[in-house]
């Protein structure tokens, strides 16, 4: 989160709550030497360190956002929970142009321009955690099911993106390892993914990913990606 401010929005804070504190100290001290206790400076320091690791190293952070869901717009949403991922992938389409290639079946005319001829897109669902602090945002991506290929996917860096109008974005680099039974087929490989938040909904991310798997062979895979996070409900019934 730190990331999302510049150096001199973090220092001016910290002056004016220094500010505030030594002020406030300064009212009260008349009160305080009647009861035969003297404030110091260090009270002062003491006060505000106190405050800055409430606010910034506690997650004392995110009660401000739930206070101030406007925060989630001017600053950055806070990502914290699990997730639904579910994706759209153009692994059939390239696995078809494959066999057309090798005549194993009709060759697709990509002339026309049109999809019809094309098989659907294929689909995916996996899992994420992704869990953020004021300092760092980390997630983790599996499979719960164990449905399709995705045996495991590792993410290796993750980098919030502060956007224009809330349209903030969450881009990271995974490694992913399928299980496969093609010699030709990539078992491990890397990819990018880009997810920006919903217009419409504040618990969802969409975006699309990239991958090098395959990429000797110019079949880089690539697909289209939905994030929706599971909403705990209030209450019964």
């Amino acid at each position: 989160m730190f990331k999302m401010f510049p150096p001199t929005f973090l220092v001016v804070p910290v002056a004016w709550l220094t500010v505030l504190v030594l002020a406030g100290l300064d009212a009260i001290t008349p009160a305080l030497s009647g009861l035969g206790i003297m404030p110091k400076v260090t009270w002062a320091i003491l006060v505000v360190q106190s405050i800055i690791t409430l606010a910034i190293v506690t997650p004392f952070w995110r009660v401000i956002w739930r206070w101030c869901p406007k925060l989630n717009e001017w600053v950055f949403p806070d990502l914290n929970g699990e997730w639904d991922v579910v994706g759209d992938t153009n692994w059939n389409r390239i696995d078809a142009l494959l066999k057309a290639a090798k005549g194993d079946a009709a060759l697709i005319d990509m002339r026309t321009g049109s999809e019809d001829a094309l098989p659907p897109l294929g689909k995916f669902q996996m899992r994420a955690r992704i869990s953020q602090s004021w300092l760092d945002i980390e997630m983790e991506l599996w499979n719960p099911q164990g449905a399709g290929p995705i045996q495991e996917s590792t993410t290796l860096v993750v980098e919030p993106i502060r956007g224009n109008r809330g349209r903030h974005a969450l881009a990271y680099i995974f490694e992913q390892v399928n299980q496969t039974d093609v010699v030709s087929d990539d078992a491990k490989f890397r990819g990018a993914v880009w997810v920006t938040r919903d217009r419409d909904d504040p618990n969802a991310l969409c975006g699309r990913m990239w991958s090098d798997r395959m990429w000797r062979r110019g079949m880089n895979t690539a697909a289209d990606l939905r994030f929706t996070r599971f909403v705990v409900q209030k209450g019964g019934g």
